[in-house]
């Protein structure tokens, strides 16, 4: 087998353990906004940028995943803002991989919304939808909030914040023994085809024809 066909029998074998795990790998730039997506911290600093919003309300934007507590940001009026929270793990107590959760305080009603499923809020609702994409130096994704209980217009526009910095949108999860055990079993199950594609590719490396 050819070097290049031996690197295009890993990737498949690789990916096919991806789908016998589930495996979550990082992800590029994604084709639109998705509501509830999580993101996750993967190392240096972080930016938030405050963006212009569409509402009567304005709400405060906390990091409530940090060690300590909620770590106030910035109000969604401060337009043009940018807040540097710095180095996450060293301020904050937040390590590589570990999820980092934004939310906003509404203050003209109280409520408070979180980023991620809707389990997290009070109305059962995803209140956060997210616009990831992967940049040359840094990471970026711009959150939209719903501020009104139950959901309101859904349009997600009523607080809008930028991340900068090191984050991502999924986590690489670690396979648990009985994981493994499923993916030994789906290699099997596909030994038989990635020695046929093999024997496929040594013929064409050889200049036979290909049946």
């Amino acid at each position: 087998m050819t070097r290049i066909g031996m690197i295009r029998t890993i990737k498949m074998t690789a990916s096919l353990a991806a789908i016998v795990l589930g495996l979550s790998f990082p992800c590029g730039a994604m084709v639109t906004p998705v509501i509830g997506q999580q993101l996750y911290y993967e190392g240096g600093n972080v930016a938030v940028t405050v963006l212009p919003y569409s509402a009567a309300y304005t709400s405060n934007l906390y990091l409530f995943s940090a060690g300590g507590g909620p770590v106030f940001i910035a109000n969604s009026s401060q337009v043009g803002t940018v807040v540097n929270l710095g180095n996450l793990a060293t301020l904050y107590g937040i390590h590589a991989g570990d999820e980092l959760i934004f939310g906003v305080l509404v203050l003209n009603t109280g409520d408070t919304f979180l980023m991620g499923p809707g389990s997290r809020n009070l109305d059962g609702i995803a209140h956060v939808s997210v616009d990831y994409a992967e940049g040359s130096s840094s990471d970026l994704a711009t959150l939209g909030f719903e501020d009104l209980f139950g959901g309101g217009d859904f349009d997600y526009n009523d607080a809008m914040f930028k991340l900068e910095g090191g984050i991502g949108i999924a986590l690489l999860r670690v396979p648990e023994p009985a994981s493994l055990i499923l993916l030994l079993l789906g290699l099997a199950a596909a030994a038989p085809l990635l020695r046929s594609l093999s024997g496929v590719r040594r013929r064409a490396d050889a200049g036979s024809p290909l049946e």
